[in-house]
């Protein structure tokens, strides 16, 4: 029996993973008033995704934190976490999408420690740019998505195409260490135990759902870890868990790929009765009146 469903979990597992795109990299440019967006719907991505604003606006929440992008911003989002785009206001924007196989298959590596930082994060980076840093990496995005269309026979193709791509990405170092050096590090140990409840919440919520939980991870009584982190946020620990919950069952759900018991089951619920009981408690709806309600593309909004 036990067997019969790790085997089930990694079959769902498995299709949930076909539904991303097949390239590691690629890149397009988009515009709200001619493109058809997917708003307030949660998605999340298996890859790195960097956004370059051309004008307008995009209103995105990625893990609780809600952030305005406007003209000559750039997101640099991150496989794992789960986005919600509320509102494009007549944006254009150019978006990079890359997956850390093709950082491997190019023999792309972290090798100092403003890389890795900038890497290891489980939501977003927004950076406003000045004109010359905009302009340099708008440039090189452009000339990326001009060496990834030439045909597939063009002399040293994949070496054209990573060095384009590593002038994009030591930009991205450039713009984040500049920063760096120049913002001065705080201490606060309540968002730092804030976000180290956020990272262990990323991590564990499909199988664990109470507070004593994390609370217990990270030394502290469930009483303490809520009261902190509601500071920080504005939630308790409990409401964070169930949002979290909430909103991977509901990207999960407009996927259309799994059935509400498949969906019950992958988030470690006793049964899809019990599941569709907590679903309805915070949505005000079934999974199932859910899931016809909302189909939407199996890619995300970016």
């Amino acid at each position: 029996m036990e067997q019969h469903l790790l085997n089930n979990r990694k079959s769902i597992k498995d299709a949930i993973e076909k539904t991303e795109p097949d390239e590691d990299i690629f890149i397009s440019k988009h515009d709200s008033s001619s493109s058809n967006f997917c708003t307030r719907q949660p998605f999340r991505s298996n890859a790195y995704v960097l956004i370059i604003i051309i004008k307008g606006k995009i209103n995105l929440t990625t893990n609780f934190s809600p952030e305005t992008f406007k003209e000559k911003d750039l997101a640099f989002l991150f496989p794992g976490a789960i986005y919600e785009v509320s509102e494009l206001t007549d944006a254009s924007f150019i978006k990079i999408v890359f997956k850390k196989n093709y950082l491997k298959n190019q023999g792309i590596f972290l090798s100092n420690a403003e890389s890795y930082r900038l890497f290891q994060s489980n939501s977003s980076h927004k950076f406003s740019l000045t004109k010359e840093e905009y302009t340099d990496i708008l440039h090189n995005a452009q000339k990326l998505q001009k060496r990834l269309k030439l045909p597939a026979d063009t002399p040293l193709l994949n070496e054209v195409i990573r060095n384009s791509f590593l002038e994009v990405l030591y930009d991205l170092f450039l713009i984040n260490n500049k920063r760096r050096n120049f913002s001065p590090i705080k201490h606060d140990r309540k968002a730092e135990l804030t976000s180290r409840f956020l990272n262990l919440l990323a991590d564990h919520f499909k199988n664990e759902k109470k507070v004593q939980y994390y609370a217990s991870a990270l030394y502290i009584t469930p009483r303490h870890l809520s009261q902190v982190v509601k500071q920080v946020t504005g939630k308790t620990a409990g409401e964070l868990i169930d949002e979290m919950v909430i909103r991977e069952a509901k990207v999960l759900l407009t996927g259309h790929i799994l059935n509400v018991s498949e969906v019950a089951e992958l988030l470690s619920f006793s049964n899809s009765s019990f599941f569709g009981k907590y679903f309805k408690k915070y949505t005000g709806t079934s999974p199932s009146a859910y899931r016809l309600a909302h189909n939407i593309a199996r890619t995300s909004s970016f």
